[in-house]
């Protein structure tokens, strides 16, 4: 089988986590420019998603139950080949190293990366030539933490960051590209409200400001879309300049 790497407009697309934050708004930005939609989550917020993309499905999943992920993909390609999938699911850990107990270090490194891992083995058997999966890494992956999440939640993200090079590489001979995106500060759930740390983030940017989940979810549109096609194993950083 060739090599080459190729991009079609997506018809089909899943977002794993996409009941929230930069999920929610990926779902939300892609109604009118993807055919269908999947959205695999574990609350309960078909009704939300709905009200995002008309005809959306939700179907509920974990990302460290593989069984929940295959069925999901599986309702997902019911509905054609899966041509673009986005993972933004994942947990945060702002604890200081040392504060950090096994326990917490543990849920947040295989939420982050064996989770990645999980969706990668059920979305390929359910692949078009030429599909994109955008994973989701974070600023945190470059500083070892320091803005909303500690070191061990860094060292997930950049972990991710690995992950996306070495799928890309294992992945380009089926025509699949594999990249990710690294926000900067968003105002998410996992940000928080308080707004004194939301305006030192945003003095720490040169944007002046933090970024709304939209802003992130143009992104990923981009590295689903044909104007990525020649980007695999790349990672795309919208982070308002915060590392600068």
């Amino acid at each position: 089988m060739s090599s080459t790497i190729v991009s079609t407009p997506v018809r089909n697309a899943v977002v794993v986590g996409g009941a929230r934050g930069i999920g929610l708004a990926t779902v939300r930005r892609a109604a009118g420019r993807v055919g269908a939609m999947t959205v695999l989550d574990l609350p309960e917020h078909a009704p939300e998603v709905a009200a995002q993309f008309l005809g959306a499905r939700y179907e509920r999943a974990d990302v460290l139950d593989p069984d929940a992920l295959h069925a999901g993909f599986e309702a997902a390609a019911a509905h054609g080949a899966v041509d673009a999938v986005f993972v933004p699911a994942g947990v945060t850990l702002p604890t200081p190293l040392l504060t950090t107990s096994a326990a917490e270090a543990q849920r947040c490194l295989l939420t982050n990366v064996l989770g990645a891992v999980n969706v990668i083995h059920a979305a390929v058997p359910h692949l078009a030539p030429g599909a994109s999966i955008v994973l989701c890494a974070s600023v945190a992956a470059y500083t070892g933490g320091g803005y909303v999440g500690g070191p061990v939640y860094g060292a997930s993200k950049a972990a991710v960051i690995s992950l996306t090079k070495g799928a890309a590489r294992e992945l380009a001979p089926r025509r699949v590209r594999v990249n990710c995106v690294a926000p900067g500060c968003t105002r998410t759930t996992m940000l928080g409200d308080d707004p004194t740390v939301h305006d030192e983030l945003a003095r720490r940017t040169l944007a002046g400001r933090l970024a709304d989940p939209e802003e992130i979810a143009d992104g990923v549109l981009f590295l689903w879309s044909a104007a990525a096609s020649y980007m695999t194993g790349a990672v795309l950083d919208v982070n308002g300049g915060i590392r600068l």
